[in-house]
C-alpha cells in the first residue's frame, strides 16, 4: 500500500509530509481494569452499538414483535487526533437516544391514529438564538 501512495505522491497541505500507509486504528477506548495489568477493557465509542448489538434480545424482550423502541443512556468515549501537541486525546459523552424498530415490509401501528396529525414545531438554529417562532 505505501507504494501507491509513494507512486501518487500524495502530502499533507500544510506541512508537506509524506502520507502513511493505513493502518489499524481502534476506535475503542482501551483501559486496565482490576489490580492486574493483563485485564484489558475497551470503552465503548457510541451507544447505538449496544442497542444494535442486542436487537435480537429487545425484541424476545418484546414477545418477537415489531414496531417497538429501546431507549439507552450511558457515557460513551471516543479517540480523536488532538489538533495540538499530543497525538489522540479522549473525549467522554454522556449520551442517550431512543431508537425505533419497525418491519419494512409492514409499518402499520396500531397507534398511528393518536399521532397522525400531530405537528412538531422545529426551529432552524438561527431563528432559535434569534427568538423567532418555530417552524
Amino acid at each position: 500500500m505505501a507504494e501507491v501512495f509513494a507512486k501518487y505522491d500524495i502530502k499533507a497541505p500544510e506541512t508537506g509530509n509524506a502520507l502513511s500507509a493505513p493502518g489499524p486504528f481502534n476506535l475503542m477506548f482501551a483501559t486496565q481494569i482490576g489490580p492486574w495489568a493483563d485485564s484489558q477493557a475497551f470503552l465503548r465509542p457510541e451507544t447505538a452499538q449496544s442497542l444494535i448489538t442486542n436487537f435480537k434480545k429487545l425484541l424476545n424482550f418484546n414477545g418477537e414483535k415489531l414496531p417497538f423502541a429501546a431507549a439507552n443512556i450511558g457515557m460513551g468515549f471516543r479517540n480523536e487526533i488532538a489538533p495540538r501537541n499530543q497525538l489522540l486525546r479522549v473525549r467522554e459523552f454522556e449520551m442517550g437516544e431512543i431508537e425505533h424498530f419497525l418491519d419494512p415490509q409492514n409499518k402499520d401501528h396500531i397507534k398511528f391514529d393518536l399521532v397522525k396529525d400531530l405537528v412538531v414545531p422545529l426551529f432552524k438554529g438561527e431563528d432559535q438564538l434569534a427568538n423567532l417562532e418555530p417552524i
